[in-house]
C-alpha cells in the first residue's frame, strides 16, 4: 500500500514510453523529482534531507575532515558505493575502494562528489536527468531514478 503512488506513476511512464509520446527534459525532471520526494516522505528520511544548488537531495552520513575532489580538474577520487534504482531498490553497480576519474562519471556524481570531503559518506537521490537519461544503460531502464550511497576514502589515486 505504501508504494502504490509510485507505482501509479512507474506505470504511467511505461504506458506514455509504450505510446512514443515525447516528455521534455525539464517535465521529466520534475516527475523524477515527484517520485524522490514521495518516497523520501513515505521512508520517514525528510529530516536529514538536504538540497544541492542544483535540485539533487541527498543525505549527509559522516562529513568527513580531508580535502574535496574538483569534477572538472580531473580528480580520481577512490570511494566505496552502491548504486540502486529508487523505485525496485535493484543494486545495479558497487564497488569496494573503486578508484575512478570523477570527470569521466555522470553528471550527478560530477556535481555532488565535490560537496563532500575525504571520509564523507552520503546517499544522493538522482533524477534521471543527472544519470543516464533517457537511454537507460545495461539493466538500468530509461529515466530511472537513481540511488548511490557513496564513502569518498581518497581524493587521488
Amino acid at each position: 500500500m505504501k508504494y502504490i503512488g509510485i507505482i501509479l506513476v512507474g506505470i504511467i511512464l511505461i504506458g506514455c514510453k509504450d505510446n512514443d509520446v515525447n516528455i521534455s527534459p525539464i517535465e521529466q525532471f520534475v516527475i523524477d523529482t515527484k517520485i524522490i520526494d514521495d518516497w523520501i516522505v513515505e521512508n520517514n528520511i525528510q529530516d536529514t534531507l538536504v538540497e544541492a544548488l542544483s535540485k539533487i537531495r541527498y543525505t549527509l552520513k559522516e562529513e568527513g575532515t580531508g580535502i574535496n575532489p574538483r569534477a572538472f580538474v580531473q580528480d580520481t577520487i577512490v570511494v566505496d558505493y552502491t548504486g540502486r534504482i529508487l523505485l525496485t531498490g535493484e543494486v545495479f553497480d558497487s564497488g569496494e575502494s573503486s578508484e575512478i576519474n570523477l570527470d569521466t562519471t555522470i553528471k550527478g556524481w560530477q556535481i555532488m562528489l565535490p560537496e563532500i570531503k575525504e571520509g564523507g559518506e552520503f546517499t544522493i537521490y538522482l533524477p534521471s536527468f543527472f544519470a543516464y537519461g533517457t537511454e537507460g544503460r545495461g539493466n538500468i531502464p530509461p529515466n530511472a531514478v537513481l540511488v548511490f550511497d557513496i564513502k569518498l576514502l581518497r581524493v587521488g589515486g
